[in-house]
């Protein structure tokens, strides 16, 4: 693949940063079958929550684009989708997850429907999600295989914590974001909904996403808020070979489906920068007064590249150690909103400079760091939040002594959750 450049307009230069790797290693996992030669996209979309309209106008994008024939030999476009019917809250009538294909024949998009799911299957599960996965490989043998993952939940944290601290804490921390777009993050559907702050709803947590895809994927792309962290992204590292995600929210659109499947099919290689890249250009706005004035984060990772990164912080985190846990968290480049509440997702880079990792230590970071992360591109904000000091990864801030009044660290629940199910800090012991 030709070496890419960003190439920035001059009168948008101080609007936004990014940067990128050059020289994409373009050696993708190969599925099970060696004589294949199409690929394969799904996109799952775990939509019976407030996101069912926006998820269906993105699947209604995808067909006025590129797509790909029937033949044999073709790509397979296909959608798992699980959508309220009608109206975006309307979680009394419950329906039918169903797996259909999308395709052009004389010029036309067409919609074949392959499997219907029974009605009130909630696809934000880990067994659905696996039989999914499966039956798509059995049914489409294929050279390789990409995903899109659609919904709402928020990156390592515990089930429904971000919403409902209270449920672990046993204390109202507050909420972590003010008003907002609908937000995408990944996993919930909703079992039974009373209001906005009482429901019953199903949620995936990290390592039961991870477990629940079969086989390597060649990337994954996450239509998801606070998805682009360090824990994630190592989380995944044996499950596909590229992952994408945004360190902060997504507003309700989503990445921008126009191009998408032109972008993962046409190419030899599908073309991961490409859509990261659109996905930012769609939400780069020349005037901070217009309402729709998001911003975006996006940041695109190799995940062959993450075991030097691990070592790195393995070494600096057990050499700082004292320095992260007396740190002032106020001070430390953050992702997510606040608003009367907390603080999750903190900057990892900034997290050791505030630590006082020396100028050497951080260079040494940066190496690794320009090495796992193939693209990175950020505005200077995202709606409340200021964007000055972002390495493209996010990642937690464990708790220190006082940490009961202070909104920009941990918590003690959190750090045994951290410490017991989160794989990142198996390998770097960020929290002992």
């Amino acid at each position: 693949m030709a070496k890419v450049r960003l190439i920035l307009v001059s009168f948008l230069a101080l609007l936004f940063c990014s940067c990128e790797r050059d020289g994409l290693d373009t050696t993708l996992s190969v599925g099970p079958f060696g004589k294949e030669s199409r690929q394969v996209l799904l996109l799952y979309e775990a939509g019976f929550n407030d996101l069912s309209n926006e998820i269906q106008s993105n699947i209604d994008i995808i067909k006025e684009g590129y797509l790909p024939g029937k033949g044999r030999n073709e790509d397979v476009v296909l959608v798992f989708s699980h959508q309220t019917l009608h109206d975006r809250e309307n979680y009394d009538d419950k329906t039918a997850p169903a797996l259909y294909r999308l395709y052009s024949e004389f010029g036309e998009p067409r919609a074949d429907t392959l499997k219907v799911w029974p009605v009130n299957t909630l696809i934000a599960d880990k067994e659905v999600m696996k039989d999914v996965f499966n039956w798509v490989r059995d049914a489409f043998p294929a050279a390789g295989y990409g995903a899109i993952l659609s919904s709402h939940a928020s990156g390592w944290l515990p089930e429904d914590y971000y919403s409902n601290p209270k449920r672990y804490e046993g204390r109202d921390r507050g909420s972590s974001a003010s008003w907002s777009p609908r937000l995408k993050s990944f996993g919930i559907e909703y079992i039974e909904y009373y209001s906005r702050w009482d429901n019953e709803k199903q949620e995936m947590e990290l390592k039961d996403l991870a477990a629940a895809i079969p086989y390597k994927l060649d990337y994954i792309l996450f239509d998801c808020c606070l998805m682009g962290t360090v824990e994630v992204a190592w989380e995944l590292r044996n499950v596909c070979s590229y992952v994408a995600f945004s360190p902060c929210e997504i507003p309700a659109a989503g990445l921008d489906f126009v191009h998408m499947v032109e972008n993962l099919l046409k190419p030899e290689v599908p073309d991961l920068k490409a859509v990261c890249q659109d996905y930012y250009n769609a939400n780069v706005k020349l005037s901070s007064s217009d309402f729709n004035h998001y911003g975006a984060t996006i940041t695109l990772v190799d995940c062959a590249r993450l075991d030097p990164l691990a070592a790195v912080c393995r070494d600096l985190f057990d050499r700082y150690r004292s320095g992260i846990r007396n740190l002032n968290g106020k001070n430390v480049q953050v992702y997510d909103r606040l608003h009367g509440g907390y603080h999750v997702f903190f900057d990892l880079k900034d997290m050791l400079r505030e630590a006082g990792a020396s100028d050497a230590d951080l260079a040494s970071l940066q190496g690794a760091l320009d090495e796992a992360i193939v693209f990175e591109a950020h505005t200077d904000s995202f709606l409340s939040v200021d964007l000055k000091r972002v390495c493209g990864l996010a990642t937690y801030l464990p708790a220190y002594p006082n940490y009961r009044r202070d909104i920009y660290h941990g918590t003690e629940f959190l750090d045994g959750f951290y410490k017991e199910n989160v794989a990142w800090n198996q390998a770097t012991m960020l929290v002992e």
